[in-house]
This record gives C-alpha cells, structure tokens and sequence, in this order.
C-alpha cells in the first residue's frame, strides 16, 4: 500500500486472499493511517465468509458480498441472510454460522 497510495483513493480487500480477519484488519488500520478509504469485495465467497465480512461493515466504505448468490449451492450454511439488499444477522454466537452436512439431497444441520 505504501507504494500505491499516491495513485489510489483506496483499496479493495478480499477476505479469501488475504489470508483472514487478522490480516484483513491489519490492511484495513494501514489503509486508514494512510487515507485511503477501504472496499471489501468477493466474487466466490460462500455465506461462511460472507458472514465474517457482514461483521466488518462498521470498519469499511464500501462492500460487495453478493457472492453466496452467484453460487449455484448456497445452502453450505446459515449465517446471514439477504434482503433486498440488506443484510440479516443470525442470533446465533460468534459469525452465527451453522453448518451443514450433506446426506445425499438432504442436509442435516451440525
């Protein structure tokens, strides 16, 4: 970033890429001391990550975490939810994810 940040408005953070939250945080602090303003975007993410993005937004400008609805099977696990563009928390502890185990068609929640 230190290279770039006179070229750039900001930056866009994928979680995936980033190796995790810990980095990803760190990126975010770094592009803050340097004024950038921070995008966290994905393309493949699945509702898991997705989730711990949807628990960043108070950190960020800008997101794109629309990835669970580009996959053909969204049903990995439970999380958040989308409505119409908002995004729903689960009451459930930490990201409030519940996995899923496949049994043939059906799925059984762990």
């Amino acid at each position: 970033m230190d290279k770039c940040k006179d070229h750039f408005h900001g930056i866009n953070i994928k979680l995936t890429k980033c190796s995790g939250i810990t980095p990803l945080l760190r990126m975010i602090e770094r592009a803050r001391d340097l004024g950038l303003s921070v995008m966290i975007g994905c393309m493949n993410e699945s509702t898991v990550g997705s989730a711990a993005v949807a628990h960043l937004l108070p950190f960020i400008d800008y997101v794109d975490m629309d990835g669970p609805l580009l996959l053909t099977r969204r049903t990995l696990a439970t999380g958040i939810q989308y409505d119409y563009g908002k995004i729903m928390y689960s009451d459930a502890p930490g990201l409030g994810i519940s996995l899923y185990r496949f049994v043939s068609e059906v799925s059984v929640v762990l």
